[in-house]
């Protein structure tokens, strides 16, 4: 098992880990003074530690060994219009985060129906898929942006849409450039006309009509692909 030590760096030799994962490592799976544990930092940081204080709130660690993982891969940066329900959100964040996602921007769009995501709860639930497939670099999940302030601040990049339009495949993509992705009821023409103007690409990423956390889990798959 993987804990998380936000504030944990290669300069400690000692650390305690919060309560919520001294929980975890000493009532749930009963660690004990000596078992030997991993942590990482979200950071790229990961350390093999020895326990030396099993306190169920204050867990405290020796750190015997210590890495800093470096990115050597360009950003999986997906924009997405807000869905439904927040389930689906959730479902997308543990599996984009399994396959790769670095970023994930969430958009406001002319057809949206929600608006708005509990980011805290969003974070915690990508902290635990991020242990579970043993990433050491955390996605960064940016606060709700309206559609034309991404595309000002991010002017080249890629789009899926419903019209029919000339389309590139998904795996025909060369660069990593954010990826948007519309609400259920897709972009407006004028939001897809705005993106194409500025610099975006249309990409087909499948010959079926996805839902919006199917469509970006796609585009992060087909992302994550690219060497570069």
């Amino acid at each position: 098992m993987i804990f998380y030590a936000p504030d944990c760096t290669i300069e400690h030799d000692t650390y305690t880990l919060s309560e919520v994962e001294s929980k975890h490592c000493i009532k749930v799976l009963r660690n004990k003074t000596g078992s030997n544990i991993e942590m990482i930092n979200g950071h790229g940081g990961q350390f093999m530690c020895e326990i030396i204080d099993d306190h169920h709130k204050r867990c405290e660690v020796k750190i015997i060994n210590k890495k800093q993982h470096e990115l050597h891969y360009s950003e999986t940066h997906i924009a997405m219009a807000i869905p439904k329900s927040s389930d689906r959100l959730e479902w997308f964040m543990e599996k984009a985060t399994e396959i790769g996602i670095n970023r994930l921007s969430l958009i406001n769009c002319e057809h949206s129906e929600r608006r708005s995501f509990n980011q805290a709860r969003l974070i915690k639930i990508t902290i635990s898929a991020l242990k579970q497939s043993k990433r050491f670099h955390l996605p960064i999940i940016e606060e709700a942006i309206k559609f034309d302030d991404f595309i000002k601040k991010h002017p080249k990049g890629y789009i899926g849409h419903c019209n029919i339009d000339h389309k590139i495949k998904g795996k025909e993509m060369e660069q990593m450039r954010p990826f948007l992705i519309g609400p259920e009821g897709d972009f407006s023409n004028t939001e897809i006309q705005k993106a194409m103007d500025s610099g975006y690409i249309s990409v087909e990423l499948s010959k079926n009509r996805l839902r919006t956390e199917t469509a970006a889990l796609s585009a992060v798959y087909y992302l994550s692909d690219i060497l570069v």
